[in-house]
């Protein structure tokens, strides 16, 4: 190749490269122009209100300011602000700000690591701190998966979304993401919550509602209905993380079920001062000092005091679910506190309609009677008005049933009253003990057990002598807790030998008199 054209190919070279050169500026200007419009966004927003359309009832959920504050409570009535005058939010312009924090392509981080905008207020340039916060949430827990989010917490709850927002002038390295059903028992599915770690201020939602106080975000669903359910999974978790607020707290509550608040408003109302929220269908972006999400939780029906904020325990929670539902606050059973001989101890005698039924629930009645009892037989449903079913069970000395969720009715019995558990066959004293035993001597209760034989269990005519589920429980428990659940909580019924059960009655009669 001559000189010539050697000198020929390097100008053309030179010129490609000033052209490809122009195309990549060219390329580029678009995005220096979108990426100045997103920081004049952020920056202006603040100047207005973001308001969400309240998708349960099709009303503002403005109450006559433009920016209301929930923590503060009104005394007086507040002029509604004019429709024409409020800033709404349209569903377009909901689905494009949640698009905006979930997109990979516009994302905020870019900015920072390729463009100079140094001249915005609270840009990186400008950033002083970059120490990443202490973890926010905790997977390692096998019980539960919780997270604590504090300064600056915003939820956004029809797109089941809560935010934690660094301080102006920081930004948050170490920003992720958290996804899992915000309840106390993990193993149960639950609808699904994100918590998102934000990486700077600059990323967060705009409030439309500043609140002073903090927030529970929990789920409800799953096994609720089931009354040991409801006080082990929801109540004494919601008991160990809200009562050291005094009331203080609101609650956001996603898979909410009406019925369920209901039931137990007593207990929600002496638990929050405040509007419970259905997370599910709230369009508002909330603010909080801080936000909880999830549901702590310790043992089954139970409370680790040292892992309570005040060092609460179930006796503090019986205590509370007394006070909750107006019982007296008394500290003995009514026999002794009763000045008329002639009375005598009251059997509440729970009599299941499905499993693990007695049949011969008439004979069982007559035996408790013939040994000094007033006997009180009742068959307990899920829709029976638990406050009224709370006095009832006030009113007795002893609590007697098969294993099961009715036993969990202790909670609303006297200090010092007797429950007494018939333990089905199948080797279930571990659960027994587990579930109500331990549970009943936390709360200040006596309680006694009696573990039937294999000839008390309508298992042994289904299956006889020689199949394991009457041989040999522990191989069937081996095969998981269904095999066990099949045949020793749902196929069996009980027969009470009354003879062999008789010592229970009269150790029952001294327990109470001593």
């Amino acid at each position: 190749m001559s000189h010539i054209s050697k000198i020929v190919e390097m100008k053309n070279l030179k010129n490609m490269n000033w052209i490809f050169s122009e195309k990549r500026f060219v390329s580029l200007a678009p995005f220096l122009v979108f990426v100045l419009v997103i920081v004049a966004f952020f920056t202006l927003s603040d100047q207005f209100t973001l308001r969400a359309f309240n998708s349960l009832s099709g009303e503002q959920y403005i109450n006559g300011t433009n920016m209301r504050d929930d923590g503060q409570r009104l005394t007086e009535p507040v002029r509604e602000t004019k429709r024409e005058d409020r800033q709404q939010t349209t569903w377009q312009e909901v689905n494009e700000i949640v698009q905006k924090y979930n997109s990979s392509e516009i994302n905020h981080r870019n900015e920072y690591n390729g463009t100079d905008n140094s001249h915005v207020e609270g840009s990186p340039k400008n950033v002083i701190e970059q120490t990443p916060p202490k973890p926010i949430c905790d997977n390692s827990n096998w019980r539960y998966e919780a997270c604590d989010i504090t300064v600056d917490a915003r939820t956004f709850g029809i797109f089941s979304t809560v935010f934690y927002v660094p301080p102006p002038q920081t930004i948050n390295p170490a920003a992720q993401n958290w996804t899992f059903g915000p309840q106390s028992r993990r193993a149960v599915q639950a609808k699904n919550v994100t918590v998102k770690s934000l990486f700077s201020s600059l990323e967060s939602p705009p409030c439309s509602i500043k609140n002073n106080m903090p927030a529970i975000v929990f789920a409800l669903g799953c096994l609720t209905g089931n009354l040991w359910h409801d006080f082990s999974d929801v109540l004494i978790p919601l008991f160990i993380n809200s009562r050291a607020f005094d009331g203080e707290v609101q609650f956001l509550i996603t898979d909410m079920h009406t019925w369920f608040l209901q039931k137990y408003h007593l207990v929600f109302k002496k638990l929050s001062r405040y509007e419970i929220i259905n997370f599910d269908m709230d369009s508002e972006v909330r603010c909080y000092p801080r936000v909880m999400v999830g549901l702590q939780s310790h043992k089954d029906l139970g409370i680790d005091p040292k892992r309570t904020p005040n060092g609460y325990n179930l006796f503090d929670f019986k205590m509370f679910i007394r006070d909750a539902f107006s019982l007296p606050p008394v500290f003995d059973i009514p026999f002794k506190l009763n000045t008329n001989p002639e009375r005598k101890p009251r059997v509440m005698l729970v009599l299941r309609n499905r499993n693990r039924r007695f049949m011969n629930g008439p004979e069982i009645v007559q035996a408790v009677q013939n040994s000094g009892f007033e006997v009180l037989p009742v068959e307990p449903t899920r829709d029976m008005n638990i406050t009224e079913f709370s006095r009832v069970v006030d009113s007795c000395d002893v609590l007697m049933g098969a294993h099961g969720a009715a036993l969990t009715n202790i909670m609303f019995l006297r200090t010092n009253a007797l429950m007494i558990q018939i333990v089905p066959y199948g080797k279930m004293e571990r659960d027994a003990d587990n579930f109500y035993s331990k549970p009943a001597a936390e709360m200040k209760l006596r309680h006694l057990e009696y573990s039937i034989s294999a000839e008390e269990t309508t298992l042994l005519e289904k299956y006889g002598w020689d199949n394991p589920v009457i041989s040999d429980p522990e191989s069937i428990h081996k095969q998981g807790w269904k095999a066990g659940m099949r045949y020793y909580w749902i196929e069996q019924d009980i027969k009470l030998n009354l003879t062999r059960f008789a010592p229970v009655l009269v150790k029952a009669q001294q327990l109470l008199r001593e």
